[in-house]
């Protein structure tokens, strides 16, 4: 089960220190297709990812997140070995000559990666060392994208700390090489909501695969109606599995339009506050998920419960290809009482989902 009531515990206090915090996010609508170019709409949660960086003794970068019971130092030479290994996996991966789950083999070596692939050790080795602990109250799994912002948040720190502070752009850019490792191809959409924060349509029609080099544009913000995060309890396949999954079907370019046409449905319900559209966009998308294979039978049946009830309900992640599990649920269109009795019987925990419109932040 997730923990919503998990809380941030900052790091030990200490000398001068540099701190960021990037947002989680859960997809409103949209998600796989997004890999496929039809278009998403995501929104920012006040779920967050913390990073704190403090100058260290050690001549390289000393790493603790406490997540993943990592407390390890890395030297500016292991950190590039590290980056250069992990993406020759990948290459050889996209080359369909090695497998996903070779690519990253643990989550210090990712971590580690992340910062030997960013061009951070360029500038670390004129100033020493850094001690970079990462925590967050985001779950991983879970669908809230807690990769992308524990990297966000990791770089965002570094190189300010450092002096040479990344824009929203560059951040985006850093953080979806990362995402890569982890999804085989990413969209770059977890990067992009959690930086800039918001709700928000991704990619923007206008940019379409320019949309990172165009990251630091936010659009008009969008109004959402009282929304409510159900957890259905982690996923047994990862992202990077659901995503090779679907990948493999092989599924025409209509399957992708019909996703976009829902898409299109939603985000013209919600400018124009039609509830009952949206609920009805909501459910065409459910149906499609259902379609390529990523919601499992129980949280199924369990939105077929939601929708007896005339509320509407999708996974808001990557689904699950294995187990009863499929991370976070969106619904909407019942009252929170009604909706709160629904998941207790079925076992599960509930929140109204809270948008943070900040994206990422620093305190220094």
């Amino acid at each position: 089960m997730i923990d919503f009531d998990a809380t941030y515990v900052s790091p030990s206090s200490g000398p001068f220190c540099t701190r960021a915090k990037v947002p989680g996010k859960v997809i409103i609508s949209g998600e796989h297709a997004v890999v496929y170019g039809a278009q998403a709409i995501a929104c920012a949660i006040q779920k967050y990812a913390f990073a704190k960086v403090t100058h260290s003794d050690f001549l390289g970068v000393h790493l603790r997140v406490n997540a993943f019971g990592i407390d390890q130092k890395f030297t500016p030479a292991q950190l590039l070995a590290v980056a250069q290994k992990t993406q020759l996996a990948h290459q050889q991966y996209t080359l369909g000559l090695g497998s996903l789950s070779d690519v990253v083999a643990a989550p210090d070596a990712f971590f580690a990666a992340a910062i030997g692939a960013s061009g951070l050790v360029d500038v670390l080795q004129s100033r020493g060392g850094l001690l970079i602990e990462l925590s967050t109250n985001l779950v991983a799994g879970g669908g809230m994208g807690s990769s992308a912002a524990l990297v966000a948040a990791m770089l965002a720190a570094g190189f300010k700390h450092l002096g040479q502070p990344l824009s929203a752009a560059e951040l985006v850019l850093k953080t979806t090489q990362s995402e890569h490792w982890q999804h085989g191809r990413s969209s770059g959409l977890d990067p992009y909501v959690c930086v800039m924060g918001g709700l928000q349509q991704y990619p923007q029609r206008d940019q379409h695969d320019k949309t990172l080099q165009n990251a630091a544009h936010i659009p008009q913000a969008l109004t959402l109606p009282p929304c409510f995060l159900i957890s259905s309890g982690k996923p047994e396949s990862s992202t990077g599995d659901c995503v090779e999954f679907v990948k493999q079907q092989n599924f025409p370019k209509s399957m992708w339009q019909k996703f976009n046409t829902v898409q299109v449905n939603l985000l013209t319900a919600l400018q124009e506050n039609q509830q009952h559209n949206l609920r009805v966009a909501i459910k065409a998308n459910h149906q499609l998920l259902c379609h390529i294979g990523v919601v499992p039978k129980q949280v199924s049946e369990f939105i077929a419960t939601i929708e007896a009830h005339k509320g509407a309900a999708k996974i808001c992640g990557a689904g699950g290809v294995a187990g009863d599990a499929a991370g976070l649920v969106l619904a909407v269109g019942l009252e929170q009482k009604m909706l709160a009795t629904l998941c207790k019987e079925q076992g599960y925990e509930m929140q109204a989902m809270q948008p943070d419109f900040v994206g990422v932040a620093y305190d220094n």
